[in-house]
């Protein structure tokens, strides 16, 4: 679409002085349910398998040390397993064109791991086709080895290790795009919401300024 070439023409200008070696991990899935409950002004954008429009997919991907791809097919959620994606952010400060947001990310693997992160940013929402993209930051995404403390991050296919990352505290970005004319201005559910991030070692000057779009608008494989 025309506003993703957009948003990620300028944040190639914004993120030109950090070197993508210095991307450990990144991550993107879609179709994820978007959702807003007005009454306690909550996002939330969460994997599904709702046999129709819906049917998440992604990935996570090792970048750096050795690397390697957990792939999580379309639908997985209807697979069993325990694997996962829950965003949930506090929406307020909210205008026809802006907001602000902080709340909490999970990404589970299909045996229990986590990668998880508080997150904080703005919405900018492009009036009146009612684009809505989230930019946030996050000091503290962590690798939680919750399963069978294999060391690894397990897809429906791939895995990379993870055993050296357990435990650690990363810097990174966040980033969410859905299309939803009216903004925040009412409830709305069901709406799918493309949702990627990247972790870095240290923190960046130009992190804040672009990276998350960066992720996001970078080409994906579906699956």
């Amino acid at each position: 679409m025309m506003i993703s070439k957009v948003i990620f023409a300028s944040t190639l200008f914004a993120v030109a002085g950090l070197a993508s070696a210095d991307v450990i991990v990144s991550y993107s899935y879609t179709d994820l349910d978007g959702a807003f409950d007005s009454a306690s002004s909550t996002f939330t954008a969460d994997a599904t398998a709702g046999g129709g429009s819906l049917d998440t997919g992604g990935d996570v991907s090792r970048l750096l040390g050795a690397p390697g791809t957990a792939d999580f097919e379309s639908g997985f959620m209807a697979l069993g397993s325990f694997a996962d994606v829950q965003i949930s952010l506090s929406i307020f400060n909210i205008t026809p064109d802006s907001a602000e947001a902080e709340g909490t990310l999970t990404i589970t693997d299909i045996d229990g791991d986590t990668l998880s992160a508080d997150v904080t940013g703005s919405w900018t929402i492009l009036n009146p086709f009612g684009f809505m993209f989230f930019s946030g930051v996050s000091n503290g995404y962590i690798f939680t080895d919750n399963g069978q403390t294999d060391g690894e991050f397990n897809g429906t296919a791939g895995s990379f290790d993870m055993s050296d990352l357990v435990g650690n505290l990363y810097e990174g970005a966040v980033s969410l795009l859905l299309q939803n004319p009216g903004g925040f201005g009412a409830d709305f559910s069901g709406v799918s919401t493309e949702g990627d991030g990247v972790l870095v070692p240290t923190p960046g000057s130009v992190l804040i300024g672009g990276l998350g779009a960066l992720g996001m608008m970078m080409p994906r494989r579906r699956k």
